[in-house]
């Protein structure tokens, strides 16, 4: 919706901050729940979701070609709640006027163009059934306001004019932000340097002044999960465009671990991302318990790779050997083709910025660097971990595919006069999320698995990133100073803090988060798996308001 059509005088039962899957699938529970019942005793009446960008993405850096979803096309928006629901993936595909095709392909997953396409005609969906949705808005900052109610203030993000609205509630639905080791910081403003996030929409233009080198080019990928293998074929892919003579592209993928390892995407291994599964982590006794459980389970999300894609690579690399060999029997030339290296047990331990020659701009040095002139812009040292033996190679491109951090919901609550409410403050350093059955237990057995260091104090939206493949987040603050406790219902509502006063006790607005509590609500949590039924649970808590 144009801002010029949202009135700022309303007061509405419901803003959302942020407009990715997860809050899409928030709007339509309340437009479903809402046409079942009378109007007039209906409480949400009216609901908005503020969203920064301009119109609506979903993972659009990694929008490859040929990249698959890694569900079933029916962990959707809604059919496991109501397989009648309107925006149901099904749903999407009739009105396409595509069900008979898809349904002729024989797989039940869709491409993640396909779905994006879907996420987008949802949204589009929810907007034109009577949910208010602003666009190109930022979220600067959370306040108390009278009458029981929390004031939002945004600003435009093109023009920079501000807006105050009120709500009686508010979902935080943040998602994720690029996670970048503390061995590659200093790279992250350099124009040859990107987060797989962004890669699809960034590689392009990296990639054009590097072709007129007329030199072969290497470039890494940092990571080993699915997006650094995606990544990494793209990349083969689009350097075989980039002709040079008498020698080939490369493409290093950097390893910290000793091989690629394939996700378990196995029946029973998969029921840890079932609904019913969400109750049991819930409950679990104890912190430890809970990180011993993501230990147990991780191999199904964090840093392996699909199987058919660990398929292709492998092939990439076998027909390589192929050409090797073939060209020292026979003495034909080598093959042309850009050349895939697999580094593994490669732990990156400093990282240099080159002045490249005829050049003025590839970034101030590090502290305590003398200038160091090279062809490509990077220098990256790396160490075996066994063997110690360390190594310095050049690079003409940096993709760091190392998975998502979800912070700026800490952020957006400290930095506020309400965050004291939940027990945050201005400088809490670490975030520990506890489930409500944890209140007023003494027996707190704190682990680093479920705490968030918060980076420095920011101003960002919540706005909708890639909800996939995120790494847990992990404090690595001082340990002789315990975390800030946030405690979290199963309804994902967040909870007034033990300590609260008289005054913060009586703060009567809800304040819900979605898609960062895999601490407390389990793995399924940052992905798609469960969001149809985790918006039918957080509309019906937002329903039983007396």
């Amino acid at each position: 919706m144009p801002s010029s059509q949202i009135d700022d005088t309303t007061v509405y039962d419901l803003i959302g901050l942020g407009l990715g899957p997860a809050n899409i699938a928030i709007a339509g529970a309340i437009i479903e729940k809402k046409g079942a019942k009378d109007q007039n005793s209906f409480p949400i009446k009216n609901a908005l979701f503020i969203e920064k960008h301009q119109v609506f993405r979903w993972h659009p850096g990694m929008l490859l070609p040929e990249a698959r979803m890694q569900i079933s096309f029916m962990k959707d928006l809604a059919t496991l709640r109501n397989p009648q629901s309107p925006i149901t993936f099904l749903s999407y595909l009739h009105s396409q006027d595509r069900l008979i095709t898809f349904i002729n392909r024989g797989s039940n997953i869709p491409s993640r163009k396909e779905y994006a396409d879907y996420l987008s005609w949802a949204a589009q969906y929810v907007q034109e059934h009577g949910v208010d949705v602003l666009y190109g808005e930022e979220i600067t900052d959370l306040t108390r306001g009278k009458n029981d109610t929390i004031i939002v203030r945004s600003r435009n993000v093109l023009t920079g004019a501000e807006r105050v609205l009120q709500a009686r509630d508010i979902i935080i639905s943040p998602g994720g932000g690029p996670r970048i080791p503390e061995s590659l910081s200093t790279l992250t403003n350099h124009s040859s340097f990107q987060h797989s996030s962004s890669y699809a929409t960034s590689i392009g233009a990296i990639l054009e002044p590097l072709a007129r080198a007329s030199r072969p080019l290497r470039i890494a990928v940092v990571g080993s999960g699915q997006s650094a293998a995606e990544v990494t074929l793209d990349l083969r892919e689009r350097l075989s465009l980039i002709p040079i003579q008498g020698s080939r592209h490369e493409v290093d993928m950097i390893l910290r671990k000793g091989a690629l390892k394939p996700s378990d995407d196995s029946p029973f291994a998969n029921e840890i991302f079932d609904p019913a599964a969400t109750d049991v982590w819930f409950n679990l006794p104890t912190d430890r318990i809970r990180a011993s459980k993501l230990a147990e389970y991780k191999s199904t999300n964090y840093g392996v790779v699909n199987p058919r894609t660990l398929e292709v690579l492998y092939d990439v690399i076998y027909d390589q050997k192929v050409d090797d060999a073939i060209t020292q029997r026979t003495n034909v030339p080598k093959a042309s083709n850009p050349r895939v290296n697999i580094l593994p047990y490669s732990s990156i331990i400093a990282t240099h910025i080159n002045q490249v020659p005829g050049s003025t701009s590839n970034g101030p040095l590090l502290a305590g660097e003398e200038e160091r002139t090279a062809e490509s812009p990077f220098t990256l040292v790396i160490q075996n971990p066994i063997s110690r033996v360390v190594s310095e190679t050049n690079y003409d491109a940096i993709i760091c595919a190392t998975g998502y951090q979800r912070l700026s919901w800490i952020n957006i609550l400290k930095n506020s006069d309400i965050g004291k409410i939940f027990g945050l403050h201005s400088n809490s350093a670490a975030v520990q999320l506890l489930p409500s059955s944890r209140l007023g237990r003494l027996d707190v057995d704190f682990d680093a698995t479920s705490t968030s260091e918060t980076p420095s104090p920011s101003n960002g939206s919540a706005c909708s990133t890639p909800p996939t493949s995120p790494g847990p987040l992990a404090f690595s603050g001082h340990l002789d100073k315990l975390p800030d406790t946030v405690y979290i219902s199963r309804n994902y509502q967040l909870l007034p803090a033990q300590s609260a006063s008289e005054e913060i006790a009586s703060f009567k607005p809800r304040v819900y988060l979605q898609g960062v509590e895999e601490a407390t609500h389990g793995l399924s949590d940052t992905l798609l798996s469960v969001l149809g039924v985790r918006a039918g649970e957080v509309v019906a808590d937002l329903c039983a308001r007396n």
